[in-house]
């Protein structure tokens, strides 16, 4: 069955580092190990959030078009699977939950997984003893989430969830689980 737990962020020791240093390859080392023990901490994990947890750990803000390439590279080898349009990396763990963020800036919705947010959209479904409309399921699954409300971020997510194969439509239009 579905898990609930509370989101929790790496803490990462701030560096000052340049992005020449990262560029030239000698902060290599410092950069897999930091890579590493995000994912260790908070995966499954969106690539951009990955990647700015370790940048702003380098006193750095914005990751940019010369950096990015040097990031993707590093992160080859790390496991992760296509979601959206980017990538979310695992740490081998079975991921049968999910975690809502009590802090807002921790993670925004964009940077939720979708089959984290389909591990919302079970467990919602699967503590009633029936079904739920759309509107009452959405709103259920912002407030699990944390959110105030449900902007078009949050519903672009719990749309994309709601495709997962874990959420089933009745004929009537209603949602439950497998």
């Amino acid at each position: 069955m579905a898990e609930k737990r509370i989101y929790e962020r790496a803490r990462l020791e701030i560096i000052k580092a340049t992005p020449e240093s990262i560029i030239s390859g000698e902060l290599d080392g410092e950069i897999v190990a930091r890579i590493s023990a995000v994912i260790d901490t908070e995966a499954p994990i969106m690539e951009d959030l990955l990647f700015k947890r370790v940048l702003n750990s380098l006193s750095l803000h914005k990751l940019g078009s010369r950096l990015l390439p040097v990031f993707r590279r590093l992160s080859e080898g790390f496991p992760k699977t296509a979601d959206r349009d980017s990538f979310v990396y695992h740490n081998g763990r079975a991921e049968d939950f999910f975690r809502p963020s009590p802090d807002s800036q921790d993670r925004y919705s964009y940077q939720i997984p979708t089959d984290e947010a389909a591990v919302c959209l079970e467990y919602i479904l699967s503590s009633e003893e029936r079904t739920l409309t759309k509107s009452q399921l959405l709103e259920r699954f912002k407030h699990e989430l944390g959110y105030e409300r449900a902007g078009a971020q949050v519903e672009k997510l719990f749309n994309e969830a709601c495709k997962s194969g874990r959420i089933y439509r009745t004929g009537n239009g209603r949602f439950t689980h497998i």
